[in-house]
């Protein structure tokens, strides 16, 4: 039991988690982290991007079943969670993509802390990053940070150039789309080229393999019951198993959206109606845990060519070059606004300076990413159409006081007119762009809806469908990209620190403290926080 005490008590072995134990400990903290998974360490399947497809509701992968979500025929969503060392790392697909700078400084101004806003995020960006470009301006790229970062044109000594990249670009400069290529003052409008956290050899960089945990005391399997508390200071945590293990300075749960505010609850902090029904003492009322759940709400969609000898496509024999293989066969994402008249219509529910704000991306995929009854053989090509701010908000709760119960999750995806409209104006703009433009109607031959059972009836998309029939098939098939946070805010659960209002020694480090949707992907953002706060630890202590 002795092993059992601490400096620091993390609890969460995620992204964030990892990277707040390894800084501590590089800064001589005593710190124990505890992760509910295996350590991946040796599976094949976590070694590289594409081969993680396989990893999706499989034996890492939390896949939290939702409640039924009226807004999207009443279907279940399997919510995906990296359940092993390393997090979401180890099951992700890669993506290094910042949100826009007005996406951060809508942070900074919930949260009412500057240091969450662009400029202040920007030296933490900095720090986590080892960019590819050395001649990249050192205020927005790092060059000795710890987490190797390509584009996907520089990627395999410039080899990983997909053979559609030229074709697909002046599409969506057909439309007024341009490239964006160097983001300046961290606006993000326009074609994007994606990028990814894979080391030199196109492998995938774990969060628990680029922050050294050698000096810290790992568990794995060993997942967390409840904070234990003297009072409303937290000293340490109780193990579903009954272990104990004792922090003589913080406890910091870094177990993610759906886990960290289950935690919460079931340590005697939440809404207090709801832990009174489950009969868990109050330890401090906090009403809004559990509140504000956002996500990324997408559609893929798979478009058919029409000559796929040409190796357009993962599948086809044509498509062989070993580099184009090294990581998701994916390069452009087109950051765009809504158009005036969805504005002018939902001007009540918008902020003012939504006309610039990024509210959609769109994403191009040589790879057909699951779809059902879709091959993966060459003859299609893919996109996803994902929802950058979305205004539903979810929800996470308890079942029962136990902690062996999943917690209970209700997305609300589309449940706004503004979701529902914003999301059927960029799926119309993803079929204009794949089917109706010079530079790529020679290529695609049209849309192909997915066939599964209770999926029937469906048809193919196309430039006249109505608004309706795409509404529908939003509602049936679209999904989410596992991009959740919100559930303990900043500003209304946490504070500029990510210190648990109401009580002490409790912080939280995890997506569920971000107050608002984000544009980009994720992990980019989330490397950058958890630098962030522990720095601020690290100097309470």
């Amino acid at each position: 039991m002795a092993d059992l005490i601490a400096d620091y008590v993390v609890v969460g072995g995620g992204l964030a988690g990892c990277v707040i134990a390894s800084r501590l400990s590089q800064n001589g903290k005593e710190v124990i982290l505890l992760e509910a998974g295996p350590d991946p360490t040796g599976n094949p399947a976590t070694e590289f991007f594409l081969s993680g497809l396989a990893l999706q509701g499989g034996e890492l992968d939390y896949a939290y079943p939702s409640d039924p979500v009226p807004t999207t025929a009443n279907r279940v969503h399997h919510l995906s969670a990296g359940k092993a060392l390393g997090g979401g790392t180890v099951i992700n697909f890669g993506g290094w993509l910042r949100g826009d700078a007005a996406d951060y400084d809508e942070w900074a101004e919930v949260a009412g802390d500057k240091r969450w806003g662009y400029d202040g995020l920007k030296p933490w960006f900095v720090k986590s990053e080892h960019f590819y470009d050395s001649s990249a301006n050192p205020q927005e790229h790092g060059s000795d940070g710890p987490m190797y970062i390509t584009s996907i044109s520089a990627a395999e000594g410039g080899q990983r150039k997909y053979p559609l990249r030229e074709t697909v670009k002046s599409a969506w400069a057909e439309l007024g789309v341009h490239q964006n290529m160097d983001r300046k003052n961290g606006a993000s409008v326009g074609l994007n080229e994606m990028h990814e956290n894979c080391n030199q050899h196109g492998m995938r960089q774990p969060s628990n393999i680029v922050y050294p945990l050698n000096q810290v005391k790992v568990f794995t399997d060993a997942p967390v019951h409840r904070v234990s508390f003297n009072d409303t200071k937290a000293t340490g945590v109780e193990l579903v198993d009954g272990r104990k293990a004792v922090a003589r300075m913080e406890v910091i749960v870094s177990a993610g959206a759906y886990q960290t505010p289950k935690i919460l609850m079931l340590s005697g902090i939440g809404p207090a109606a709801d832990l009174a029904k489950h009969g868990i003492p109050l330890v401090c009322e906090s009403p809004y845990v559990g509140q504000n759940l956002h996500d990324h709400y997408a559609i893929h969609l798979a478009f058919r060519v029409r000559d796929p000898s040409l190796g357009y496509a993962f599948g086809s024999a044509g498509f062989q070059n070993p580099a184009l293989l090294k990581g998701l066969p994916w390069d452009w994402i087109a950051n765009q606004p809504l158009p005036g008249e969805i504005l002018s219509k939902h001007q009540h529910e918008t902020k003012p300076v939504w006309e610039k704000r990024n509210v959609f991306e769109v994403l191009t995929a040589y790879v057909v990413p699951g779809i059902p009854g879709i091959p993966i053989d060459g003859t299609h090509i893919a996109t996803s159409t994902m929802l950058l701010l979305p205004t539903s908000r979810g929800t996470v709760t308890i079942r029962s006081s136990s902690p062996e119960d999943l917690p209970r999750v209700q997305p609300n995806y589309l449940s706004t007119q503004l979701d529902r409209d914003s999301l059927v104006h960029a799926a119309r703009t993803t079929v204009k762009v794949l089917m109706a433009t010079e530079n790529l109607k020679p290529i695609v031959e049209g849309e192909s809806p997915p066939v599964k059972e209770g999926l029937k009836g469906l048809t193919p998309l196309t430039v006249d469908t109505s608004d309706e029939v795409i509404l529908e098939r939003l509602q049936r098939t679209g999904e989410q990209h596992q991009h959740s946070g919100g559930t303990a805010a900043m500003g209304r659960v946490v504070d500029g620190e990510g210190k648990v209002l109401g009580v002490t020694g409790l912080r939280i480090a995890d997506a569920s403290i971000i107050p608002v949707p984000l544009g980009g992907h994720p992990q980019a953002t989330l490397y950058a926080m958890a630098e962030q706060l522990a720095s601020m630890t690290l100097g309470d202590s």
